[in-house]
Order: structure tokens, then C-alpha cells, then sequence
């Protein structure tokens, strides 16, 4: 028997697709999906085939994606939820600004969400600013502030949202209180002051008013090499108004006479630390390019 459904959860190399019938199914990936290189992820829409013997229950096709990330691994998701926690750990810029960069490659919504914010205020509205001078806008998230907690709930219903961030930041809490989950959260590591990898697997979760959430597992670095270097400018949203201002077509915004975008920055126009990271990240990129051709 086939139907159709979603992939709710990935664990121990079992899919847990939810149903057309309303009944959620363990089932494993046909080998086929090796052949093709690809792999089906938390939110994929797919087709299986029912156990009807002695066999297992198996995905046989993975349906159109609108997109797929690989930091989290999900699918088909509408808007990003970016956690950037202020302490416990403290927060880390270069990584949330290759997150962004990725995910507005993606051209996936985003949302900075600057979390516990109650144990430095002060550093929290910085942090803020920077992004919303970017043109995101930001979230300010206290767990004990039911306010800002409602806030960011306004943004959710009726989209399928992921959290990504460091672990640690607070986006299983923030779950448990929104969706009136039970799920693992621990303090952060005394010896690296780090987050503890509390949430193990991706999971979505079915909330009110159409809101659909995935848990993820924290991490702490990403690669971007999807992004070709020559296009990472189109990845920060503050530079594109200025950038059909350098006096050169293929300016990449580094050391090239007449760069809008330098200008900017001088100018107070774009947050200095964003386009710091922009470099790095470019250098980074650039140097992936020139080793691949050697």
C-alpha cells in the first residue's frame, strides 16, 4: 500500500513520516536515494510503501522540495529562526552572519533572535541594532518575559519555521514554552562555557493556528561552499542597494578604488562588524575556489 506524507522526525537511520491517514509510520530510505545522492530529510514530503509482510516500510520518493538546508538538515521551510544568545554561551557574529548569508542564498525569510536577553540588556539592544540597521527585523527574547515571547510568536502561524543557532541558545526552551513541549534542555558546559548538544535529532512539531516548528541540534561552525565567492555580496541585504554604485561592474568589495559599499561602511550606513565578516567570509570562500582549480 502507498500514500503519501511528511517526514516528521530522522532517528537512529529511521524516518518517522506522518501519513494522509493521521498515523505516523517508522520506515527506512530505499537504497535507491545513494544512487541519485540524495537523502531525504525532516520535512520532506514523500511517498512510501506500506509493510504488508515481513518487510519494512520504506520512503519511496521524495516530492518537489520548495527548498533544502543543510544547516539544519530540513526541508521545506518558509522562514528561519536565527538564535543569537547573549550569554551562556555568548554569542559568536561570524557564524550567525554565515548562517544569514547562507540562508538568504537559500532566499529563506529570516529572523534574528537575540536570546536571553535579561542577562545583559545593555548588549542585547547592540547586538539588535546591528541586524536591524541590515534590515532584519529583530526579536528580543527573555524566557521569563511573556511579552517578548508572544512577540515572536506572531511571526509563526501559518509557516513552517526552523531554529538554528549554537546550542545552548535557547530554541528548545522557547519550543517548550510555545508549543507546551517536554523536550531535553541542559545548562551550558562550565569548563568551554559552550551549550551542550540537548537536542540529538530534528524534529517538527504541530502547533496552533498552523504553525509548524523544527527542533534542532545546535552547532558551531558551517560551510558555505554552495555560495560561489562572486555572489556572497547578494547574501547581505544592506549592500544590494549600494552595490550598483561602485565604479566597477564586478567590484567584490574588498580592495577595488570607488566601492559604494566601502563607502557605506564609512559612512556608518552598514554595521562595520557585518562587513568585516563579509570579508572573512569571502577570503574563505575565494580560497576554497583557487584550491579546487590547483
Amino acid at each position: 500500500m502507498t500514500m503519501r506524507g511528511r517526514i516528521t522526525k530522522l532517528l537512529g537511520g529511521f524516518y518517522y513520516v506522518y501519513a494522509e491517514d493521521h498515523n505516523t509510520y517508522e520506515t527506512r530510505a530505499r537504497g535507491i536515494f545513494r544512487h541519485r545522492n540524495m537523502k531525504p530529510v525532516v520535512g520532506d514530503f514523500v511517498t512510501l510503501t506500506l509493510d504488508e509482510g515481513d518487510r519494512l516500510n520504506s520512503v519511496e520518493e521524495i516530492l518537489p522540495r520548495k527548498n533544502v538546508v543543510l544547516r539544519p538538515p530540513v526541508a521545506n521551510v518558509d522562514q528561519m529562526l536565527v538564535f543569537i544568545p547573549v550569554a551562556s554561551p555568548k554569542y559568536n557574529l561570524y557564524l550567525v552572519d554565515k548562517l544569514i548569508a547562507y540562508y538568504e542564498y537559500k532566499e529563506i525569510e529570516i529572523y534574528p533572535v537575540v536570546s536571553k536577553f535579561d542577562l545583559d540588556p545593555e548588549e542585547a539592544r547592540r547586538v539588535a541594532a546591528i541586524y536591524e540597521q541590515s534590515g532584519y527585523r529583530v526579536f528580543l527574547l527573555s524566557e521569563d518575559a511573556e511579552a517578548s515571547v508572544q512577540a515572536l510568536e506572531s511571526v509563526l502561524h501559518h509557516k513552517t519555521t526552523a531554529l538554528s543557532g549554537v546550542s545552548g541558545a535557547g530554541k528548545s526552551t522557547f519550543l517548550n514554552r510555545t508549543l507546551g513541549l517536554d523536550l531535553e534542555t541542559s545548562a551550558v558546559s562550565d569548563k568551554n562555557s559552550r551549550g551542550r548538544h540537548t537536542t540529538r535529532h530534528t524534529e517538527i512539531f504541530a502547533g496552533e493556528e498552523g504553525m509548524y516548528l523544527f527542533d534542532t541540534p545546535g552547532f558551531s561552525s558551517i560551510e558555505l561552499s554552495e555560495i560561489p565567492s562572486e555572489e556572497l555580496a547578494d547574501a547581505f541585504r544592506e549592500f544590494r542597494d549600494v552595490m550598483g554604485q561602485c565604479k566597477f561592474q564586478n567590484c567584490v568589495h574588498i580592495n577595488e578604488p570607488g566601492c559604494a559599499v566601502k563607502a557605506a561602511v564609512e559612512a556608518k550606513k552598514i554595521p562595520e562588524s557585518r562587513y568585516e565578516n563579509y570579508v572573512k567570509i569571502y577570503e574563505e570562500l575565494s580560497e576554497k575556489e583557487n584550491t579546487k582549480w590547483r
